[in-house]
């Protein structure tokens, strides 16, 4: 279609069409205090979505009713994610790693203030590295054995709330 730079040239059928609505939607826009009145369709087009409008094609109540099935198949897919323990909720979360991180700092201290000294005194440096590394798994095998039951412990706590 040749482009217009002034919509008031258009048939409501033409410009209906450019703006992808029906007649009978672009007859309520032209009600609208805020219709920019002999507007090129480019500008038609900019106001259209800046308000929000035509995000249903046909207008009709058939269109809404299928737009709102739509967000309710939608609303419907998150929570079965959630009831497959797919999902676990924003708060669970920041509880397991607060206790998370708790844990680690008093492990850490415990191995490295606590253990370390006694573990490393009178050996060379090569021996202090393989103490290190004991240490180490020691600290990773502690870590994985948490978050594995921080794992069940949010499974656990999301099917119980619903």
């Amino acid at each position: 279609m040749k482009t217009q730079t002034d919509s008031a040239k258009l048939t409501q059928e033409q410009l209906a069409r450019a703006l992808g609505t029906t007649t009978r939607t672009l007859r309520e826009w032209l009600k609208r205090d805020d219709y920019p009145a002999g507007a090129s369709v480019e500008d038609l087009i900019a106001w259209r979505d800046a308000a929000g409008l035509g995000k249903i094609k046909d207008g009709s109540i058939n269109g809404l009713k299928a737009e709102l099935m739509r967000r309710d198949i939608a609303l419907r897919d998150l929570k079965l994610q959630r009831e497959r323990a797919e999902v676990v909720e924003r708060e669970t979360v920041r509880e397991m790693l607060r206790l998370l991180g708790t844990k680690l700092d008093l492990l850490l201290r415990l191995k490295l203030e606590v253990e370390l000294g006694p573990r490393v005194a009178g050996k060379s440096a090569a021996e202090a590295n393989v103490e290190g590394a004991l240490i180490l798994d020691e600290i990773r095998e502690v870590v994985n054995a948490n978050l594995a039951r921080f794992e069940a412990d949010a499974i656990k706590a999301t099917v119980a709330e619903e």
